[in-house]
């Protein structure tokens, strides 16, 4: 999963990479898609952790039927949703990236990617549910494989439509999204072979109303607060650039590069993230509670310790780090005051990653979506801006980091009550005395 989760953020990498070399113009119409790129990532996210959520414990039970089904009633919903959200946003792209501040240069080159992307919208978040339902089956392999496929596919077929070559016309930015719906839905296609006929998991019968209603509320249940606080996370990191735009536009630019080795920071954190709710769920569902909550309780200490070293190399690196992205002193200076400040509390933050996802298989959604508010709305942002307000970009970022820690250690609280309230930890125990008697 690591590696998948490297090609799939090297895929809005090379998107941009390749856009850029249209020209500024170009770059700056990808800078105003990308929001409804991760509107709809974050739709496609919410849905696939209800999606695995549910179905690993499904697995787990050995109720293999009742899973196909619940897959595929599943897959219709994700179908049906996304064909509407796309069909609205057709609707809108002109008034709704004008309300964003698109220009009329940019707006051709917006209107050309946005009709082909939302066209293709249903199989690209098709694509991530499936990869969801692979892991949720204990399949991790097969999902990082298709996840790695789309990321290659993409990466083939950007130049060949962006540029032209041979009998491929150049496309320009429109192209980009061309490639992108290509790869997606080759990458679909082989999910909906691994899923429905190598591991048998769709249904393919007439779905009786009820069942499919009763699916639907289910899934719904943890996607729509999974959503949510999927949507939350882009939406602070505006806002926190909107209170950093006040100090200055050299804070800005070493924000931006602190927040993208954050990201590569966390990458062992997020395989964890894709791989442990499944576990969760497989051993739930089997009556292993307390393989569940040992697995939980080892993924928040290896994190913690694991971060910590992240931190001491970032600070070790900081120098070559922050002369590497830019040549400026006043951003490689804030740069390397970001390296020694957030970076520290990562391991908290990877604590609430884990603790949010375990939240979600363990039946309590809401819980995660408010551990979300209380990191981003409560802590994070308040902290940030107070901390800006008395020390500038370095009092930020001392903000910030009291805030990560906080949450960390209520996440901590939180998960580890609701797996005491639930008896993960002796539910193996008692499973053995009944088998005993």
């Amino acid at each position: 999963m690591i590696f998948a989760i490297i090609s799939m953020m090297l895929l809005g990498l090379v998107d941009t990479f390749y856009i850029s070399m249209l020209g500024t113009v170009e770059l700056v119409a990808a800078s105003f898609v990308m929001p409804i790129y991760l509107l709809t990532v974050s739709m496609a996210l919410g849905i696939g952790m209800a999606l695995g959520s549910i179905t690993s414990r499904l697995i787990g039970e050995q109720k293999h039927d009742e899973a196909a089904r619940f897959i595929t009633d599943a897959h219709i919903l994700t179908l049906l949703f996304t064909l509407i959200i796309a069909f609205i946003l057709f609707q809108l792209i002109q008034p709704l990236f004008t309300l964003m501040g698109a220009n009329d240069d940019a707006m051709p080159h917006i209107k050309g990617y946005m009709h082909i992307i939302l066209v293709g919208t249903p199989m690209l978040v098709l694509t991530l549910v499936g990869n969801n339902t692979l892991r949720a089956t204990g399949n991790i392999k097969a999902s990082a494989k298709l996840s790695m496929l789309l990321s290659i596919l993409n990466f083939i077929l950007d130049p060949l439509f962006i540029f032209g070559l041979g009998f491929f016309p150049a496309l320009g930015m429109p192209g980009a999204a061309l490639a992108t719906v290509i790869a997606g839905t080759v990458t679909w296609l082989s999910s909906f072979y691994l899923i429905g006929f190598q591991e048998k998991l769709f249904d393919f019968a007439w779905p009786k109303l009820s069942i499919l209603i009763s699916n639907w509320r289910q899934l719904l249940s943890i996607a729509v607060p999974a959503i949510v606080a999927n949507i939350m996370t882009p939406l602070a990191a505006a806002v926190m650039t909107a209170i950093i735009a006040r100090i200055s536009t050299e804070s800005v630019a070493g924000f931006g590069v602190g927040t993208r080795i954050e990201s590569m920071s966390l990458i062992v954190v997020f395989a964890l993230s894709s791989t442990l709710p499944m576990f969760i769920g497989q051993n739930i569902g089997a009556g292993r509670g307390d393989r569940a909550y040992q697995a939980l309780i080892l993924c928040l200490r290896f994190v913690v310790i694991f971060q910590i070293g992240i931190y001491l190399l970032l600070l070790l690196c900081a120098p070559v780090i922050s002369t590497t992205f830019s040549d400026n002193q006043s951003v490689t200076q804030v740069i390397r005051t970001y390296l020694m400040i957030l970076p520290l509390t990562y391991s908290a933050h990877a604590v609430v990653i884990l603790a949010m996802v375990a939240l979600n298989v363990l039946k309590r959604p809401r819980t995660a979506l408010l551990i979300t508010i209380i990191r981003l709305v409560l802590l994070y942002l308040p902290l940030a801006y107070l901390g800006s307000l008395f020390w500038g970009i370095t009092g930020l970022f001392v903000g910030a980091a009291c805030g990560n820690v906080m949450a960390g250690l209520i996440a901590f609280r939180i998960v580890k009550r609701v797996c005491e309230e639930q008896g993960l930890e002796n539910s193996g125990l008692k499973q053995l005395q009944a088998q005993q008697t």
